[in-house]
């Protein structure tokens, strides 16, 4: 989500899987804190909260892995 201000955000989407990269998506957690993020940033932009500042995010999935997490977070902070 473009902004001027962008905020970062890891979060389970996804389950923890052994045999690939991420499992079935996690309805319960990992997308209500997702869309709870959009919504919350959608609110603030509509009602102009931060005045000529659009807040935007880049928002990563860490599968419920740590080490997954830990390269999410370094490619976030690179930039990538």
């Amino acid at each position: 989500m473009e902004g001027d201000l962008v905020l970062g955000g890891l979060m389970m989407v996804h389950e923890r899987e052994d045999t690939v990269t991420c499992g079935p998506v996690m309805p319960q957690g990992g997308i209500q804190a997702l869309e709870a993020m959009l919504y919350t940033l959608d609110i603030l932009n509509d009602r102009e909260i931060v005045p000529g500042v659009k807040i935007g995010a880049h928002i990563l999935d860490d599968c419920d892995k740590d080490t997954y997490g830990l390269e999410m977070a370094v490619d976030f902070i690179k930039g990538t």
